[in-house]
């Protein structure tokens, strides 16, 4: 009978218990044959994939590069990558995790942040994105505009800073003086 060391009848093979090459009930080590073979370096073997035992007779664990689907891994490229989180779910911004690899310098869920945009790029005065969270009155990419001064405040007659393309030609506080208007054009004599 099976386990004497001898081949006989429905027998694959006879190695008189679990070797490299045979199971214990005497049928040859295979991966997916439903009979767990250490010896055959299987840590399981569930004859195909289950939320335990991956098809490849390993582990199920999110991270080891196979993906499990019975597990609940919607991926699983063994880390982070440009597709999937190192926890086996789809790349995402606004997931509140964040992902490198997929082009995220920050995941705050979503949400503008005083470090991170919406969008999962940091906060930055000059990324034409207004994060009124960081601070920001508006941003027209780090440059004067009619509305916008370069560091991301409204511009505005009286705020100390000149911004042409307002139309300003001074800024002292948006008092007269000899220098400059009330409006911010420059002052004339007259």
């Amino acid at each position: 009978g099976c386990g004497d060391g001898m081949v006989v009848g429905i027998e694959e093979c006879d190695d008189m218990g679990e070797s490299a090459t045979c199971d214990v009930d005497c049928t040859f080590a295979a991966c997916g044959d439903g009979t767990t073979n250490m010896t055959a370096s299987e840590a399981c073997d569930d004859a195909g994939e289950s939320a335990t035992c991956d098809d490849d007779c390993t582990d199920a664990q999110c991270g080891d590069a196979t993906l499990n689907v019975t597990s609940g891994e919607i991926c699983d490229d063994g880390g982070d990558s440009a597709t999937c989180d190192s926890d086996c779910t789809d790349a995402t911004c606004g997931d509140s995790y964040a992902n490198n690899a997929a082009g995220e310098d920050c995941d705050d869920g979503g949400v503008d942040s005083a470090t991170c945009d919406a969008d999962c790029t940091s906060a930055t005065c000059g990324d034409n994105y207004t994060n009124s969270t960081a601070g920001e009155a508006c941003d027209d990419g780090g440059v004067d505009s009619a509305t916008c001064d370069s560091d991301c405040s409204t511009a505005s007659c009286g705020d100390n800073y000149t911004n042409n393309a307002a139309g300003e030609d001074c800024a002292d506080g948006g008092g007269d003086s000899a220098t400059c208007d009330a409006d911010c054009s420059t002052a004339t004599c007259g």
